[in-house]
């Protein structure tokens, strides 16, 4: 394998670009995929919930703040406005508090007559003491705000959607001199896409500075940043393109994938260039730096990767893709990197390169001066550990993939603290021989706003909306309202997207930590099997890695940090940052134990050469990062949370402990 790297080094770059140059030229058609309903696509979930969902997906909420009194005047002109939107082709139906109907009578199907009467003033005013009464969903109690929930047809082309947007803005700007807020998925899908884009652009850029910079100063040399920076923009381009050319575009989830190669590309990239032996050929010194280090970087590679195919295992369609596409990265990323070193490899750019910097010096001394306060530094993090374990939460909310400081999510929680919500939900009554309008006033008191009403011969459909409560909290409302069916004789069937959210997302997120448990004590083996069975590799690979990730889950869980199926994943892609570490530490010993060094020696050349890799990548890492902390996007804000947090646990870990448990155990 190494003698075809170096001999074929420039017809592998050759192939690079050639496939670059047809990577770059297929994005014409390239698309970022927002489909929350490929849910459904889940074997195990009963697809007539897809039927009664009532077409929740192409539901828009619109909502004015009434800056003037709700006149008769007022009222007669919004009625007139209402008829041009609903003249609009690609408008269905629009439901507001003029044509909201209320329930009269006591039958099974009672009669029911319209809310709001426009004929005239007196029946106007009469009519607003009927609305304040019946408390309804289109217009609070004060007569401030409006709801109006616009349905609309089929849009299948992106700009049909963003052309109803605007159109809908357009028209309510037209009538209302307040903002105009909208929500619901055609509104989350245009948003998210737009700024998603934006996003990821900006900060790669970002990204990709601060890291020059570092990589600067600790190599000194241009040559080593433009090589780094170019394995990483060949990575993520190739990345993009397969998951282009297999599914059409990429998952929404798929954003993090450039921030995944940033780690494993610089990680990689900084332990080849940590070897101190110099060779005056130049294949002599790509030989030994690939026998001495190749093979933990080739390991850290395949020990990530076994934690993201993991996600392949899975019944979500949309991890399933994530899964594999980054794990055929994280092999591509590793392809580009020992290609590009194969042709710059060079003797004097490893002396400056491993030159000694005073930074790394300082860090270095402030961590083996903390040796004699390990055990409280241990009892610290077990403590954070125990609190991780205890506080241990899964839950899943529609706004979970939002940053609370976008603009998206404020819309969100105005329709939330006004009009009860924004979850989509429908239920049927079947054989209810009770009035329907004590049933309407069982659900108000459970927190179910219902927007209409459709009576059958033989059902009554119920279109509701409740508020964003998380998937564990919502389970047990449709508990109760399963419960009150059995006690009182007769049938419910729950829907819409929103109960199948709830009802699989809890699932997904549970699977998505058992692969990853998985994964781990599979990485745990390999690292037996590759050490002649020995099973005292398997603790000592494992305990200072799973430590670390479980006292960040107690750290995060100290700020209401919890599980979810947008953030499952991304301690998967810290574990395989952190055990990688591990991995060059643990290689390092064994090269040196295996050529009869005393375990003084071995773990001092850890120490010398080793430790400062790992504390480049580290600071690499942290910075590259940081930019992600301040992103749009809940997943990817969390990530760089979390892993920047890992990291600096890990580190310790690493540098302080594991080097005990080497000389304890492995001698």
């Amino acid at each position: 394998m190494i003698r075809f790297f170096w001999k074929y080094r420039y017809l592998n770059l050759a192939t690079i670009f050639l496939s670059l140059l047809l990577c770059i030229l297929s994005f014409d058609n390239f698309k970022v995929y927002f489909d929350s309903e490929r849910i459904i696509e889940l074997v195990d979930v009963d697809k007539d919930i897809i039927e009664k969902s009532i077409d929740d997906s192409n539901l828009l909420l619109v909502s004015v703040n009434i800056s003037d009194t709700f006149s008769y005047q007022r009222a007669l002109d919004i009625s007139s406005a209402l008829e041009t939107i609903q003249a609009n082709d690609n408008i269905h139906s629009v439901r507001s508090i003029f044509n909201e109907r209320v329930l009269i009578g006591q039958s099974v199907l009672p009669i029911s007559i319209k809310l709001l009467n426009l004929d005239n003033l007196v029946s106007f005013e009469n009519s607003l003491i009927k609305i304040k009464n019946h408390h309804s969903n289109f217009i609070t109690d004060n007569f401030q705000h409006l709801l109006f929930i616009v349905k609309c047809k089929n849009l299948d082309e992106e700009l049909q959607k963003i052309n109803i947007l605007e159109f809908l803005d357009k028209q309510f700007s037209g009538i209302f001199t307040s903002e105009i807020n909208i929500t619901g998925q055609i509104k989350s899908e245009i948003y998210i896409k737009a700024n998603v884009v934006k996003e990821l652009i900006f900060f790669i850029l970002i990204s990709s500075l601060l890291c020059s910079l570092i990589i600067f100063y600790f190599t000194r040399n241009f040559k080593l940043v433009f090589i780094s920076l170019l394995s990483i923009f060949i990575s993520i381009i190739f990345s993009f393109t397969i998951s282009n050319l297999l599914f059409g575009g990429i998952e929404l989830i798929m954003i993090i994938i450039p921030a995944i190669i940033f780690i494993i590309t610089i990680s990689d990239f900084m332990h080849l260039l940590n070897i101190r032996n110099i060779w005056r050929l130049k294949y002599r010194l790509f030989r030994f730096q690939l026998i001495e280090i190749g093979r933990p970087v080739f390991l850290t590679s395949f020990t990530t990767a076994i934690g993201f195919l993991s996600f392949t295992f899975g019944s979500f369609t949309p991890l399933m893709r994530f899964g594999l596409i980054t794990t055929l990265s994280i092999f591509i990323s590793l392809f580009v990197i020992t290609t590009l070193f194969a042709l710059t490899v060079d003797s004097s750019i490893l002396r400056r390169t491993n030159s000694d910097i005073s930074l790394l010096v300082r860090i270095n001394a402030m961590l083996s001066s903390l040796q004699p306060y390990r055990k409280f530094i241990y009892i610290f993090f077990m403590i954070f550990f125990c609190f991780g374990v205890v506080n241990f939460k899964v839950d899943n909310y529609l706004t979970d993939e939002i940053n609370y400081r976008s603009k998206l999510y404020k819309e969100i929680k105005y329709f939330e603290e006004n009009f009860g919500g924004i979850k989509p939900i429908s239920l049927t009554l079947k054989n209810y021989k009770e009035d329907v309008k004590s049933y309407l006033d069982f659900l108000k008191t459970n927190d179910v706003n219902i927007d209409f009403v459709l009576n059958g011969k033989d059902s009554t459909l119920l279109k509701a909306r409740i508020q964003d409560i998380g998937a564990s909290e919502s389970s047990e409302l449709y508990t109760t309202l399963n419960k009150h069916a059995l006690e009182n004789n007769y049938e419910i069937d729950i829907g819409g997207i929103g109960y199948l959210f709830d009802q699989v997302s809890n699932d997904l997120t549970y699977e998505v930590l058992v692969g990853l448990f998985l994964a781990i004590l599979l990485i745990g083996f390999i690292f037996v099997i590759l050490n002649n069975f020995n099973f005292r590799y398997f603790w000592v690979s494992l305990i200072p890695n799973f430590i670390p990730l479980i006292s960040c889950l107690g750290i995060m869980s100290i700020f209401g940090f919890y599980l979810s199926l947008s953030n499952a994943f991304i301690f998967a892609i810290v574990f395989g940052l952190i055990v990688d570490d591990s991995i060059h530490i643990i290689s390092a010993y064994s090269i040196n134990r295996q050529a009869n060094k005393s375990v003084n020696k071995a773990l001092a050349y850890c120490q010398e050469n080793t430790f400062n890799a790992i504390i480049k990548t580290t600071i690499i890492i942290i910075v590259s990062l940081i930019p992600l902390l301040f992103s749009e996007f809940k997943s990817i804000s969390q990530l760089a949370h979390v892993t920047i947090l890992s990291a600096i646990i890990a580190l310790v870990f690493d540098l302080l402990f594991l080097p005990i448990l080497l000389r304890r155990y492995i001698m």
